[in-house]
């Protein structure tokens, strides 16, 4: 009896510092993600704030889009190339790479809204119209743009819409986020979604502020939600970017709790890192994350001229 009861009292103190390091059990397969570097130029940070990045995983390069043009940094996070926007495109609201290396750019001029294919350097070679999309989806008012497997996708945040086309600007497909989340047309304005990507086996992926949960959409439009409010590891305080690596792990930013969460491709929550501070390494208020799955590279960006912390990613397994 008295052997039972020390085995419980250890293994309870054990669960109690877990609880108080902010860390999961060690798991099969764990993740350890180490602080390297910020996205720099010769002069030294870039002070981003709150900036808005993606990864072209053929070439390791990392974009970061900005109200002005676009930043190419190199996969040692060194500044290589700056963008200027064309005015003549019109509004510029979001970037993204094809396969060949070409910069796709969302534009809006005179309320029309399509995508320009430019070269490396930015210089425009095409565009196209969005063609055909059905009259329910036609006032989607899109703010970001990702391009996987030949698709782009178009994304109204707010709206809670997206709209799939291919490279011609032909309607594909579309899906009412709002819909599927069961959020009532009263209370889309305040829910919205942020953080969208689309992860390699073309899940969409998203979180969203105001209901303190992250999501996992097919592209059946089956969507699953997971993710609790609280303080204390693995919670949810205001989430607000998310992404996924090699073996479908999930890794959410939280603005509020100041970290980058790991949970697994079953919502099972595993560690987190970056933490709240000043340091090296440490963050103020995360919010838009990308990850490079070939390299096991994270990049996330931050608020109060924080810029942009790269993290690398290692596996036990």
């Amino acid at each position: 009896m008295d052997y039972t009861i020390s085995r419980l009292a250890r293994s309870l103190r054990t669960a109690v510092s877990l609880l108080l390091l902010g860390a999961a059990p060690s798991m099969a397969g764990d993740i350890n993600a180490s602080y390297l570097f910020n996205l720099s130029d010769f002069d030294g940070i870039i002070p981003y704030n709150a900036a808005r990045t993606f990864v072209d995983e053929v070439r390791g390069e990392v974009y970061v889009a900005t109200s002005g043009g676009l930043d190419i940094y190199n996969p040692s996070g060194m500044l290589t190339f700056h963008v200027d926007y064309d005015r003549e495109l019109g509004g510029v609201y979001d970037a993204a790479v094809d396969d060949s290396g070409n910069i796709l750019l969302l534009t809006n001029k005179k309320g029309d809204y399509g995508i320009v294919t430019c070269n490396y350097r930015g210089e425009p070679l095409s565009s196209v119209a969005l063609r055909h999309v059905p009259p329910e989806f036609t006032e989607v008012r899109p703010g970001r743009m990702i391009v996987r497997h030949g698709e782009i996708y178009l994304i109204d945040q707010g709206g809670m819409l997206v709209v799939v086309v291919n490279t011609d600007g032909e309607f594909v497909r579309a899906y009412d986020l709002g819909a599927l989340m069961l959020v009532s047309d009263d209370h889309r304005a305040d829910a919205g979604v942020e953080g969208f990507t689309i992860d390699r086996e073309g899940h969409m992926l998203f979180v969203s502020s105001s209901f303190g949960k992250a999501y996992r959409g097919t592209m059946d439009g089956v969507i699953s939600a997971f993710g609790r409010r609280g303080s204390s590891a693995g919670k949810f305080g205001v989430p607000g970017g998310i992404a996924s690596d090699r073996n479908g792990n999930l890794l959410i930013t939280d603005k509020l709790r100041g970290v980058t969460m790991i949970y697994d491709k079953d919502f099972r929550f595993i560690k987190e890192f970056g933490f709240r501070g000043t340091r090296p390494g440490n963050v103020i208020v995360p919010n838009e994350i990308s990850v490079d799955p070939l390299r096991n590279r994270v990049y996330v960006s931050q608020m109060r001229r924080r810029g942009v912390n790269i993290y690398q990613l290692s596996y036990s397994d």
